[in-house]
């Protein structure tokens, strides 16, 4: 039986063979124990081991080719570079089993790409390209919300007929935002995508913002959900000044790398 520490080893594996490397606090944010935690388990086992602890990262000693490493570079190039540590710590939060919602955000087929192919999931969408990030993995079953498709945003859209939305209730839910404001709340740039944003944040259990740092502050013309509406908010870096406490004050678990929860 797979004890606890070599599950956590082996979660850590999967995933370095998606990326050159993982901070420690990355690490233990993902896995939901405390940096000791992962220490002891890499001063503890006696068996060699696939990783190694250098300079406060974690990477992999003889890294494989990894099967889906085409994929992920080319869902790596087209997206900013601040995308990938909130990739990294998103797809930490999905558990075996899982029903998890990925709504149109750019970032989402990156975030599914760092998903270690051994955890067995279902995925919700409506976007072609978040279709095809699930479609291509071993152990997904992707589902797809129809309707019309909209090649300007590259996602299908049914305003009139019941969606597989109304009768699942996703455990996790992945939001995109175009920005997060004190007043204004969580925005997105297209209108269009609202109604399965909010159908997915009304069905789901533990709703999942994701918003670069450069996003704060700004504004975008279609309103989401105020920020106290999400569970967890994960951003590339520690968040601007009063933004920790409004997430403080609305029960918001932030994620953000290099950096314990805030």
């Amino acid at each position: 039986m797979e004890t606890k520490q070599k599950e956590r080893i082996r979660r850590l594996t999967e995933l370095l063979k998606k990326t050159d490397r993982i901070h420690l606090k990355e690490a233990a944010r993902m896995l939901e124990v405390s940096v000791m935690t992962i220490r002891r388990d890499f001063s503890q086992d006696d068996e060699p081991l696939p990783l190694a602890l250098l300079g406060g990262y974690i990477v992999m000693v003889n890294k494989p080719a990894a099967p889906s490493a085409s994929l992920t570079a080319t869902q790596v190039a087209g997206h900013h570079r601040d995308d990938v540590p909130m990739a990294i710590l998103a797809a930490g939060l999905v558990s075996e089993n899982d029903v998890v919602f990925f709504d149109n955000g750019p970032e989402m087929p990156l975030v599914i790409s760092m998903i270690p192919d051994d955890i067995s999931f279902t995925g919700i969408c409506y976007s072609h390209q978040v279709f095809m990030a699930l479609n291509a993995r071993p152990n997904t079953t992707a589902m797809l919300c129809g309707g019309t498709y909209r090649a300007k945003s590259d996602a299908f859209y049914d305003p009139v007929n019941a969606s597989i939305l109304d009768s699942l209730n996703p455990r996790k839910v992945f939001i995109s935002a175009s920005g997060v404001h004190a007043q204004f709340g969580v925005t997105w740039f297209n209108p269009d995508d609202l109604p399965m944003k909010r159908k997915a944040m009304e069905r789901g259990l533990r709703k999942i913002l994701l918003a670069r740092y450069a996003r704060f502050d700004e504004v975008a013309q279609a309103n989401i959900a105020p920020l106290a509406g999400f569970d967890v908010l994960i951003s590339d870096r520690p968040l601007p000044a009063d933004y920790p406490d409004r997430c403080r004050n609305g029960f918001v678990k932030v994620l953000t790398r290099g950096n314990g929860s805030e």
